[in-house]
């Protein structure tokens, strides 16, 4: 008797379906890509150093490197507050309406908020 083959729309179905913990390793593999990016990107856009990023969040400069480098992925929630608070963003949280999904990082300059509107 010939078993059914499945079909599968994409690479990424067939890779659930062949290996239960893919899924989950795919997620955690991103949020520390997207971590890694977001403080690349803003380190970049306000010209600062590892070192100095460090010292005004009062964290190792090796923290830093690790978190930009993608090798860091375990962040105690105080390190990661002191960084986005050097880097001038407050964390804001929502409630979601999925129980399970891929968290997102939603951060808001206080920067931006701040500037106020000049009248025309």
């Amino acid at each position: 008797m010939d078993k059914e083959k499945k079909e599968f729309t994409s690479t990424y179905e067939r890779l659930i379906h062949e290996d239960a913990e893919f899924e989950n390793d795919l997620k955690k593999r991103y949020r520390e890509f997207v971590l890694s990016e977001l403080l690349l990107a803003l380190m970049e856009e306000d010209h600062l150093s590892i070192r100095k990023l460090a010292k005004e969040a009062g964290v190792s400069p090796s923290l830093i490197q690790d978190l930009r480098s993608g090798k860091k992925d375990n962040l105690t929630f105080k390190s990661f507050s002191n960084i986005v608070e050097a880097l001038g963003y407050d964390i804001v949280l929502e409630k979601r309406n999925k129980r399970f999904h891929t968290p997102k990082l939603k951060m808001l300059s206080q920067r931006r908020i701040s500037r106020k509107v000049q009248p025309a």
